[in-house]
């Protein structure tokens, strides 16, 4: 990443980085960053950000190596600096969000429980788990989406829903704990840009 970019960023759309060696990649094209913070504790771990986004609040946070939070292009996250947005990748994982998305506060995404839970023979029984949310999806306040979770094209998660699986069908409005289809046939509108 060009460093004068990185310095623009740093100081005119206050993006705080807290990172060793943490490769940052934030669209040189219109993608504003707000009240964004990052921390990093590994090796190999990327962010990439998509062009003419609005990124606000939100808190990256990686650990572990190889680790990769991707946010395509168009994305609206509105979180702030009292209720922020939380994208957690360790051990591993990968975070892929796609274009055209809208994060409400207070949503949190983690890949992984945090703790190792194992069996008698010593084999892991919650491994961490990659993260794939498509385009054009809505995540409503205060959602909780957990590791492993797939959601396809056009899904909203209504409001402190959480997400633990793979949901299959797109254009589906999902809520509840855990989260399930709730209505079909329906499409999120292009943000626009």
């Amino acid at each position: 990443m060009n460093i004068s970019y990185l310095i623009y960023n740093l100081f005119h759309n206050r993006f705080s980085l807290k990172m060793w060696k943490l490769e940052l990649d934030a669209s040189r094209k219109k993608t504003k960053l707000r009240h964004c913070h990052v921390t990093d504790s590994g090796k190999n771990n990327t962010i990439t950000i998509g062009e003419y986004g609005l990124i606000s609040g939100v808190r990256f946070f990686t650990s572990g190596n190889n680790n990769h939070i991707t946010i395509g292009r168009k994305a609206y996250c509105n979180g702030s600096t009292q209720q922020p947005i939380r994208l957690n990748a360790c051990d591993g994982t990968s975070i892929t969000i796609g274009d055209n998305i809208i994060l409400s506060n207070n949503v949190e995404i983690h890949t992984t429980d945090y703790h190792r839970i194992t069996d008698d023979n010593g084999n892991v029984l919650n491994k961490p788990k990659d993260i794939v949310i498509g385009n054009r999806c809505w995540i409503g306040l205060r959602c909780i989406i957990l590791k492993g979770t797939i959601l396809p094209d056009d899904t909203i998660v209504g409001a402190c829903s959480v997400t633990n699986k793979v949901y299959s069908e797109s254009g589906t409005i999902i809520a509840g704990i855990p989260a399930k289809a709730v209505r079909t046939g329906v499409k999120v509108g292009d943000l626009g840009n």
